[in-house]
């Protein structure tokens, strides 16, 4: 391998420079620069210390955060900080041109960049770091050795190789089970190492997702997860495992306790053999548990609700790419936050430029990547608003990179989401037309309920006066834990942020009524117009229905212990219309779960619907509050 030379290194930190829109040279440049090198020094020290060079990139260009001004300068001039750190360099290398080694030297010596501060951030051992740097002989790309995988669980190749890298220190990994019920298309696997020695170690859990998802979380979870949670739950240990030349990445969480009583399964699966008794102990334990320093961590927040809900829906436009029109600047220019996004401005067949939005996602093997308004707000989910998805991109001839700001894309719209909901609800099977304003009832104790689909930009541009915390953000089954002695752990931070607070009790009701109450109640739209009657007895507030003779009943009765909550984290104690607004909406999102069945789907939406209605009459006014019920002799298994 030919010596890489200071000019390549230069090239690579004006490239880094170029993308993020700053043309200029700062010494965060030089160092991402430098952890690009293909079988470089910067890599392999890194990696000596346990650090994914990816991971360290990602977690520099999230504080540097991507310029959206015009260039007003040519060149790529340098910062007085980088002047300084070459400067250093340059005498470390005495006559020569400096090496790699003397520029990442004289960056660690120099001690007060970004750079630094984001290493320190992730509690890296920087005098270690130094030492390691200064000794390291000039290797090419540190090999990951073939440790043996065993156990039933099926991998692709990627996903054995992150494991084997994750777990390169361990004589042989065993693979226990995996942990169903994620969303996201990530796996969620119980992993125990295995020592040289033939010594177990206590089982892990091992998220494997696409690698942006898997820096983004990690990232996620130093801002608002990393000393703020109890010491009695899941922890996510060591670095991002995120490989050069995989598509793919890592997680590793560990769990607090005794080695014999780390194999946890999630909740869909503890509520299948428990009783609804220890289902209310388990949902009000999280909450008190994790509530201190999350959901009660709370201040006055009055936002418009597209602000924390238009990301859980569809993207507002798919568009098809133009490759060879220019941007016309007297057409349809669409920018961040603006109304298009969430009311019906933009037509199919319309031509449009995309302006200012931020690449979200990448799918590059089928050509399309998803673009949405990339803010840094406090609020993280209007960071998500504003979603567009791109088709019929070339990336193999233009790479992008998330967080990318894109300055102008010219596509034909060809989807809306009005046509991306109407097309879910049709793959329903409806007997009805997901175009007639009301919903004709099929059951005697219900009104016509509203359609949804027909109040989504309404909803949208309504304002709530509510409460903003710390939020796990996807808080379904799946991602709840619970331990053999019954403690409850979460797990997956890749949504965790500062947002509404009612956001993930909303989305807990949802997933415990898709996932287990439609699976209790008889098939077919019957069996869910029936369902939906009691669910609107409990927003009623009438505890009677919980002794129906209905095979659901048992988990109506959790979700009353879910309204508990809800009522103690309303802004003003009469005022559901807050909550309502957030389960319609969450609702919705679960249409696009194509691994629910399509009963849960239908109940879903015929939820939405019912939290509609309610959305609209704001006061509550049949009154009472939600009495504890577990004390009461509720001890059906689920």
């Amino acid at each position: 391998m030919e010596p890489i030379g200071f000019s390549d290194i230069q090239s690579l930190a004006r490239q880094e420079s170029s993308r993020l829109h700053h043309y200029f040279i700062g010494v965060e440049h030089l160092f991402i620069a430098l952890t690009k090198l293909r079988g470089g020094l910067t890599a392999a020290v890194l990696e000596e210390h346990g650090l994914s060079p990816r991971f360290v990139r990602h977690s520099i260009r999230e504080i540097i955060e991507p310029y959206q001004d015009p260039r007003y300068w040519v060149g790529f001039p340098e910062t007085p900080r980088t002047v300084r750190v070459l400067e250093m360099a340059q005498s470390y290398a005495g006559h020569n041109t400096p090496s790699e080694r003397d520029l990442l030297m004289a960056i660690l010596d120099e001690g007060d960049s970004v750079v630094i501060r984001v290493l320190a951030e992730m509690d890296v051992d920087l005098v270690g770091l130094r030492e390691t740097a200064a000794s390291l002989p000039n290797v090419g790309q540190v090999s990951v050795p073939e440790v043996p995988i065993l156990g039933q669980v099926e991998l692709t190749p990627d996903q054995r190789h992150v494991l084997q890298q994750m777990f390169r220190s361990y004589g042989q990994v065993q693979t226990v089970r995996e942990l169903t019920g994620g969303y996201s298309g990530a796996r969620i696997l119980l992993v125990r190492p295995v020592r040289d020695d033939g010594r177990h170690d206590a089982a892990v859990v091992v998220k494997l997702d696409d690698r942006d998802s898997v820096l983004y979380e990690r990232r996620r979870y130093d801002l608002h997860v990393k000393d703020r949670l109890p010491p009695k739950t899941a922890r996510l240990v060591d670095f991002p495992t995120a490989p050069d030349g995989s598509a793919i990445g890592g997680l590793k969480y560990t769990f607090v306790g005794r080695l014999e009583d780390s194999e946890p399964v999630n909740l869909r699966e503890y509520a299948s053999h428990r009783s609804v008794g220890e289902l209310h102990r388990l949902i009000r334990e999280v909450f008190e548990f994790f509530g201190p320093n999350w959901w009660l961590q709370r201040e006055q927040y009055r936002f418009g609700v597209w602000r924390e809900y238009e990301h859980v829906l569809p993207p507002a436009l798919v568009i098809d790419v133009l490759a060879d029109v220019r941007p016309d600047p007297e057409g349809h220019v669409l920018e961040p936050f603006k109304s298009w996004s969430r009311l019906p401005e933009v037509m199919p067949g319309e031509i449009v430029t995309l302006s200012g939005l931020t690449v979200q996602k990448l799918h590059p093997e089928q050509g399309r990547m998803q673009l949405a308004a990339g803010s840094q707000s406090r609020s993280e989910a209007v960071n998500r608003c504003s979603k567009v998805e791109v088709r019929g991109l070339d990336l193999s001839t233009r790479r992008h990179f998330r967080g990318e700001v894109v300055e102008a894309l010219v596509g034909r719209v060809i989807l809306t989401r009005d046509d991306l909901l109407m097309r879910s609800v049709q793959d329903l099977e409806p007997q009805f037309s997901p175009f007639m304003k009301l919903i004709p009832s099929r059951h005697p104790a219900l009104e016509d309920l509203p359609n949804p689909l027909l109040h989504v930009s309404e909803l949208l541009e309504r304002q709530i006066q509510g409460f903003l915390s710390t939020i796990h953000g996807d808080l379904h089954l799946g991602n709840i834990l619970v331990g053999p002695n019954g403690d409850a752990w979460l797990i997956d931070f890749g949504w965790t942020r500062e947002g509404h607070t009612l956001f993930d009790w909303a989305m807990l009701e949802t997933s415990l009524l898709v996932e287990i109450g439609s699976r209790r109640m008889e098939p077919g739209w019957d069996g869910v117009w029936n369902l939906i009657a009691l669910i609107e007895a409990i927003n009623r507030g009438d505890d009677r229905v919980l002794h129906e003779d209905h095979p659901a009943v048992p988990v109506l009765s959790v979700v009353w212990t879910v309204r508990q909550i809800v009522q103690e984290c309303l802004a003003q104690p009469d005022r559901w219309d807050e909550y309502f607004i957030a389960l319609a909406l969450i609702a919705l999102r679960v249409l696009d779960w194509q691994s629910e069945t399509i009963d849960g789907r239908r109940l879903a939406f015929l939820i939405a619907a019912l939290a509609m209605k309610e959305a609209q009459k704001p006061f509550r006014t049949d009154g009472g509050d939600w009495p504890d019920l577990t004390q009461t002799d509720l001890r059906t298994g689920l």
